[in-house]
This record gives structure tokens, C-alpha cells and sequence, in this order.
């Protein structure tokens, strides 16, 4: 069985990145990111692959154009 969560956005995103590494080393191998108020979920993916290391990410949702530019 795999474990899962959605990202939480209660905190601050860098103190959710910190809780979210603690959530990889009790055995969450996934993490969705929802796109909402205004943060981006492409960014946040990025960030979030760089501060773990084999938690897998996927967007929940992601908003296209006009709100992102390429």
C-alpha cells in the first residue's frame, strides 16, 4: 500500500516543506500540490523536489493561461 497526502497551506509554505520531509521519513511517498490563493503550483513543485528525496509529486490542479506566462 502507498501513502499519500495533499500539501496543507496553513503555516507558511517553507514550515509545510520541513513538516512534509518529516512525513517522507515516516513512509509518505507522495505529496499532491493544489494551485489556490495565489500560489503556484509549478514553483512549488520544483521546491519540493529539491528539499526531498524520494517523495513523488503531482499537481492536484493547475491553472493555464491567462494567469501564467511562458
Amino acid at each position: 500500500m502507498r501513502v499519500g497526502m495533499p500539501l496543507q497551506y496553513h503555516g507558511g509554505f517553507l514550515s509545510t516543506v520541513a513538516d512534509l520531509r518529516d512525513s517522507e521519513a515516516t513512509g509518505v511517498e507522495i505529496v499532491f500540490v493544489p494551485e489556490a490563493y495565489s500560489f503556484d503550483a509549478v514553483s512549488q513543485l520544483g521546491f519540493i523536489a529539491a528539499r526531498t528525496e524520494r517523495m513523488q509529486i503531482s499537481s492536484g490542479s493547475c491553472r493555464s493561461t491567462p494567469g501564467r506566462r511562458p
